[in-house]
């Protein structure tokens, strides 16, 4: 399932894609991006891309927990969205954008990727929470998997070991 919120129409131009989680780290790539659409001298749109994903219920006597537990994504996910639309209002008269939804029952960085590889923006820009050791190679890394599947330039915004944020392509 998916939707398109908010924002002014698409148009003919540089198209960027970021995608959002509602952390801070998401944030400052919006902020990137933002901030990149404000210099451009030609037609732009930025794309803020909201993925939710949940688990499928498909195992018998657990469902019910799958259930409930895709609730609670849902519940966090419209929380993160109302502040989203709320942290996007700054850049209402500034910049053309919109907020697209996208709800599937898989990962994140596999919808992220088949929505980019699909409707394939000029860049696209996320943040990294950057994970390490164990933490990555438990959880993943969404960044580095749309880095290295998705079919456009990837700008990755990181925070460095200080907290304040650093940019890699």
């Amino acid at each position: 399932m998916s939707s398109s919120i908010q924002g002014q129409p698409s148009v003919n131009g540089l198209k960027i894609v970021v995608a959002a989680d509602g952390s801070d780290i998401a944030k400052q790539a919006i902020d990137y991006a933002a901030n990149l659409c404000q210099k451009l001298s030609v037609p732009h749109l930025l794309q803020v891309l909201y993925v939710t994903g949940v688990n499928p219920c498909s195992i018998p006597f657990l469902d019910t927990l799958d259930r409930f537990n895709n609730r609670d994504i849902e519940r966090d996910a419209q929380n993160h969205l109302d502040d989203l639309k709320f942290f996007m209002s700054k850049y209402d008269d500034i910049v053309n954008y919109t907020i697209r939804t996208e709800k599937e029952q898989r990962a994140v960085e596999y919808i992220i990727t088949d929505y980019v590889n699909e409707n394939p923006p000029d860049m696209l820009v996320l943040g990294s929470s950057n994970r390490e050791g164990i933490q990555k190679y438990v959880l993943g890394s969404v960044s580095d998997y749309c880095l290295h599947h998705c079919h456009c330039p990837v700008t990755i915004i990181k925070h460095n070991v200080q907290g304040s944020p650093t940019k890699s392509e």
